[in-house]
């Protein structure tokens, strides 16, 4: 599950007004004005030099950038938890993303959780690297519901929020949690 799709369904969830999406977008832009501000010294830190990072984060002049200064007293974006719990809020079980994101990590980070669900015996014969079906149907699981999240962002983004974008995305919510049923049967999660 990548950090991208986390802030993003975040930012976009619906505000109670405009006010509201104002300040959650400021928050949202602050942290990656913050992040920009601090990547050259990042890699500096790391043996690059400061001159060579620099250049290496340089934005080319056909790049139109927007503000550059970040709000005094700015508030960093919510834990990962909580914007999983975000993310998750219109299942039936919002608590699943949390616990969905934690086991793909014991996969992805070679734990030994992760390691019992990538050897097998069938028949007999150890097959190493094979995912069990409780962690591809989580994998599919959660695939689906950051795609369906990702393109249907892009789709009220490109169209400036018009009616047949959000059909388009309302359509493949209902998809991925159409999956999300379908997936729970074989992970049980949620």
């Amino acid at each position: 599950m990548r950090p991208a799709w986390r802030r993003d369904s975040w930012l976009a969830q619906e505000q109670k007004d405009d006010e509201a999406h104002v300040q959650r977008s400021s928050r949202y832009f602050d942290e990656f004005r913050a992040r920009k501000e601090k990547t050259p010294a990042l890699f500096s830190s790391n043996g690059v030099s400061l001159k060579a990072a620099e250049q290496l984060l340089h934005l080319p002049d056909s790049v139109v950038e927007g503000p550059q200064a970040i709000a005094k007293g700015r508030k960093p974006l919510p834990p990962i938890d909580e914007l999983l719990l975000t993310m998750g809020e219109p299942s039936p079980e919002p608590g699943w993303l949390p616990v969905a994101y934690s086991l793909l990590s014991q996969v992805t980070h070679s734990t030994p959780t992760g390691l019992a669900h990538m050897a097998r015996y069938v028949d007999g014969t150890l097959r190493a690297h094979d995912i069990s079906p409780e962690m591809l149907a989580l994998a599919l699981d959660v695939a689906c519901l950051g795609s369906a999240r990702l393109i249907g962002l892009s789709s009220l983004l490109l169209t400036r929020g018009d009616d047949t974008a959000k059909q388009y995305a309302l359509g493949l919510e209902e998809r991925a949690l159409a999956v999300h049923n379908t997936a729970r049967l074989v992970h049980w999660l949620g």
